[in-house]
């Protein structure tokens, strides 16, 4: 039951994209008592519904898929097998033969079906529906399913499309005079978010670099690498198990955030005064939570610190729609923070309705940000959409604080980086990047000087992404996966983005680094951190293709930087193989990162970004934020240190 001739119910192509025609009476013809199960033991069971599914159209009449299949129910959804796979007018060519086994799936767990067509009509920017049937074991019995995950094919490549504009208002608040609120969404932001899948793509061949290893972080010259962590203190403040560290120095202050909290240092992180911000901003869309992100401009010597707002609901959840919600990016120099005890701030919002559109069910997530020579950068993923979407603005409208004009990218256009983060020392243009599939990576540039962006296919060595076979887990001595959150959110998407900077190092030149994580498959033993360099000066070209990893335990998470003079900082987490999950640091090439963290405890909660950022003061030096977990005493709880690193040779 691999293929259908009915052409009524083929994709209809217009300009380029398509409509899918729904097929409900297929269904219930087609596959009588296959069809949806409800949900059991009043509410108790398992419910597999679908995810953010992709498509990659990479050879002729060749069409790729990633099914996500998501466990939205309480109960275990045990020995999950998928019996049926059905793309109308389109011949099933992966899995080879079926039924196929997806393994168990938790509750809030999901699993990726890899599933590959032949197809006629297959081609870039069209949708496609795909019908995944089968069965789960509950209570001893099988129970049946069915999941209608709608894919779509990237924008043809290369491309380009130009960006829409706004404009903003700026205000200003001072004094903390709010009352203080908790925060909206105390059970964390991106619990309902689903990584983007991504498809098998054409075999390359791919030579693992050399191992890395770890030891702890030296207080001066140590190893045979030269490193020196002058600073490597905690924050001292209380925050959740998904710490999301963020910060940057600038005029002699340090500021930071980490989930819900927001705090500063005017001694060289000896010490942090902590700030609650909904006490400093009045509250919007239901009120503040988490996801923050913290830069420094050295060229208008301002902190940019942007918070998100918003309630949010799980996209599974149809009852109540998602959004609006908005970013509220906020500005001040180091003398403001000091003189006004960090609570003298300008701002502007952006909110979903502009950036999606008021006919979407809007929600934006997951932010990152970037600083370039004359523009301050904001990313984020539109949840309901699948999509993605970067916002420039002018330095200058910053610093004037005035009125604040913005241009920002079509999200469908880059939906493949759903997830992703933004270049750091990036320059006269800003980059992003998403997968193809585990061959082929989309790279993005904006230039500064244009408000046309660009993209273009990539060919890479094939490395292992997250699906049923290839996993993306690691346990701690306590039993914990700690990756357990990131295979399901961000997955395996591109967080590690730094550019070269040009013409100190004629070997080096200008080049770019992108760097995700991978998961067990393709010859390693454990999660892995995937990176490779391109020559922005030679159309993009693949340089090196490298990974930091060991066949005993995990490195995810990965930040990346580049300093004065052209090194590679990372900021990272390791753990697995007889140890907890901890921050490391280093520079590329050592092939040995340091551990900044000595946890105690594990959590299956962890993530969900860590931080790095040229040093201000001294650029050959990096700020780097990440954290660990302690066991409270008495026994039961669970502490919370981020720590504030400066490293350097």
């Amino acid at each position: 039951m691999n293929s259908m001739s009915d052409q009524s119910l083929r994709p209809r192509f217009q300009g380029g994209r398509a409509s899918v025609v729904l097929y409900g009476l297929f269904l219930v013809l087609g596959l009588g008592s296959a069809g949806c199960v409800e949900w059991k033991d009043e509410g108790k069971g398992p419910k597999l519904v679908p995810g953010i599914g992709s498509a990659n159209f990479e050879a002729p009449h060749v069409l790729a898929t990633a099914i996500l299949i998501v466990n939205d129910g309480a109960g275990r959804a045990e020995d999950v097998q998928i019996d049926s796979v059905i793309l109308s007018g389109a011949t099933l060519t992966a899995p080879a033969s079926l039924p196929v086994g997806l393994g168990s799936i938790a509750p809030d767990g999901s699993s990726t079906l890899i599933a590959n067509f032949t197809d006629p009509l297959a081609g870039p920017d069209a949708s496609y529906e795909v019908i995944v049937a089968g069965t789960y074991k509950e209570h001893g019995g099988r129970s049946k399913f069915v999941v209608k995950e709608s894919v779509r094919t990237s924008p043809d490549s290369p491309g380009s499309s130009v960006a829409s504009t706004g404009v903003t208002a700026v205000q200003i608040v001072n004094g903390a005079h709010f009352p203080p609120q908790k925060p909206c969404c105390p059970d964390e932001m991106n619990e309902g978010q689903r990584a983007r899948t991504v498809p098998d793509g054409p075999f390359r061949p791919l030579t693992p670099s050399q191992e890395s290893a770890v030891q702890p972080a030296p207080h001066g010259s140590g190893g045979s690498a030269s490193i020196s962590f002058p600073v490597n203190s905690p924050v001292g403040i209380s925050s959740s198990t998904v710490a999301e560290p963020s910060g940057a120095s600038g005029g002699g202050v340090v500021f930071e955030t980490e989930n819900w909290f927001a705090s500063y240092s005017i001694d060289g992180g000896s010490t942090f005064t902590k700030l609650d911000p909904t006490t400093i901003f009045p509250q919007s869309d239901g009120g503040f939570c988490c996801d923050q992100v913290v830069q420094y401009a050295p060229s208008i010597d301002r902190f940019i610190w942007v918070l998100q707002y918003g309630q949010s609901k799980l996209p599974t959840d149809t009852t109540t729609n998602n959004g609006p919600n908005r970013y509220r990016v906020a500005y001040a120099s180091p003398a403001t923070v000091k003189s006004s005890g960090g609570t003298s701030w300008t701002y502007f919002d952006l909110t979903s309705t502009t950036l999606i559109g008021t006919n979407n069910n809007t929600w934006l997530d997951y932010p990152d940000t970037a600083v370039g020579s004359n523009s301050f950068y904001l990313s984020a993923d539109d949840v309901n959409n699948g999509g993605h979407v970067v916002v420039r603005v002018s330095l200058s409208d910053i610093q004037s604080s005035s009125t604040i004009n913005f241009s920002y990218t079509k999200p469908s256009d880059s939906a493949v980086a759903y997830g992703g983060h933004l270049c750091q020392n990036t320059g006269n243009e800003v980059f992003w990047a998403g997968h193809n599939s585990n061959s082929s990576i989309r790279i993005f540039n904006w230039p500064e000087s244009s408000n046309t962006y660009n993209w273009n296919g990539i060919s890479v060595g094939s490395w292992p992404q997250t699906n049923s076979s290839n996993l993306m887990t690691s346990t701690t001595p306590d039993s914990q996966d700690w990756l357990n959150k990131l295979s399901g959110f961000p997955g395996n998407a591109v967080l590690g983005i730094a550019r070269g900077s040009v013409g100190r190092d004629s070997k080096q030149g200008n080049y770019l680094y992108f760097a995700w994580t991978g998961a067990i498959g393709s010859g390693f033993k454990q999660p892995q951190v995937q990176w490779i360099a391109l020559d922005r000066n030679n159309s993009f070209a693949l340089v090196s293709q490298q990974q930091v990893w060991n066949s005993a335990y995990a490195f995810a998470y990965p930040a990346f930087g580049v300093n004065s003079q052209n090194e590679i900082g990372m900021s990272l987490e390791w753990g697995g193989g007889g140890n907890y999950e901890n921050h490391v640091a280093g520079f590329w090439g050592d092939y040995v990162v340091y551990a900044t963290t000595n946890s105690s405890i594990g959590t299956k909660r962890f993530g969900d970004y860590v931080t790095i950022r040229q040093n201000s003061a001294d650029t050959s030096k990096f700020d780097a934020f990440g954290y660990g977990l302690d066991a409270t005493t008495p026994p039961g709880g669970t502490t919370v240190y981020v720590h504030n690193n400066i490293f350097s040779r």
